[in-house]
């Protein structure tokens, strides 16, 4: 019995280091943590304002989502739930037009302000992969980075970072 225990363990040690190699690989090409991320100004979906992307002097949650992502339908409701201290903002890429993304939005109800990005933005966040997203700190440095899907528990326990 104590064998059977003992290759379920290894062979759970196995995944979860094959599962950590490829979560390090996915984010090899994101903004290092501590620097300076890029700041823009994004018309907000359904409005005629425009946003910074983070708040100088708070942490924020940048969520990166394409309207045609599957991952990113999964996990970009549990934004609506984190009880973070900070911003948080959600950035369209990748989308064909803006009836799409807000499409989209409604579906997921998703109640945090959401941007209208662009290729230069994706390019200067270094995003190629959906979703990513960064918590920045109040000074807009890089505290922490991900990609792919998230649970709330997941994107909790960063933005205690």
């Amino acid at each position: 019995m104590f064998k059977k225990y003992r290759r379920w363990v290894l062979e759970a040690l196995v995944i979860g280091i094959v599962f950590f190699c490829i979560m390090q690989w996915q984010q090899k090409d994101l903004l290092s943590k501590s620097m300076q991320a890029p700041q823009f100004n994004l018309s907000e979906l359904q409005g005629e304002q425009t946003l910074p992307i983070y708040t100088p002097g708070r942490r924020t949650l940048v969520y990166f989502f394409a309207p045609w992502c599957s991952i990113c339908k999964l996990s970009m409701g549990n934004l609506n739930n984190l009880n973070a201290d900070m911003s948080m903002v959600a950035v369209a890429l990748s989308y064909e037009n803006e009836a799409a993304v807000s499409a989209f939005i409604e579906d997921q109800e998703i109640r945090v302000p959401v941007l209208l990005g662009n290729p230069q933005v994706a390019t200067a966040f270094q995003v190629s992969v959906f979703p990513t997203y960064y918590i920045l700190d109040a000074e807009g440095k890089v505290e922490a980075h991900s990609v792919g899907y998230s649970s709330e528990i997941g994107m909790q326990l960063r933005t205690l970072w």
